[in-house]
């Protein structure tokens, strides 16, 4: 279950378009392998880039590990997460903010919550994750982490928290048979 709002395109429709008749020309022209560089870099210089923030919703059972963040004053509860590094996957991203933040490891499923956050402007992206419990080793922007019944969530969290942490059971409700783990 992924949550994917409809994206507004409506700035979209006002751009001049290349004409037809040039589009395959310049396709040529720039699989010209010089010029192919040179796009890279208008992109990389022209293109708005977002950051990007990943967290893991770790489930055991029927429990949800959360933690109380330092830097989380409004809503300290809430999943194991950060920013991705400079060319880090989203995947490898979480899979280390989870080991950093715990000392856990975990099997990753897929992303079940998706959603732009206005402040600060990011792209926030949530994976269900399997993790067995064990003994926990706290970063030091974790105070304490606890594993809790997904009934029984402490607050206030966030909205995204509260979303991700419903996308991951209604996921696991759909894609698991009763009593499966993530394989």
């Amino acid at each position: 279950m992924l949550y994917c709002p409809i994206v507004n395109t409506e700035h979209r429709r006002n751009r001049r378009s290349l004409p037809a008749t040039w589009q395959e020309p310049v396709a040529r022209l720039v699989a010209d392998t010089p010029l192919r560089y040179v796009l890279a870099a208008m992109v990389r210089l022209v293109v708005p880039r977002h950051r990007v923030g990943v967290a893991v919703v770790a489930l055991s059972g029927e429990r949800v590990l959360l933690l109380r963040h330092v830097f989380h004053p409004t809503a300290p509860w809430g999943l194991p997460g950060g920013w991705l590094g400079r060319r880090e996957g989203p995947a490898g991203g979480a899979l280390r903010e989870l080991k950093e933040e715990t000392g856990l490891d975990g099997m990753l499923g897929p992303i079940v919550f998706s959603r732009f956050e206005p402040r600060p402007p990011h792209l926030g992206l949530a994976f269900v994750a399997e993790v067995r419990e064990g003994p926990l080793r706290l970063s030091a922007e974790i105070m304490e982490a606890d594993w809790f019944p997904l009934d029984a969530l402490p607050e206030p969290l966030l909205p995204f928290v509260h979303r991700a942490i419903e996308a991951a059971r209604a996921w696991r409700a759909t894609a698991l048979p009763a009593g499966e783990a993530l394989s």
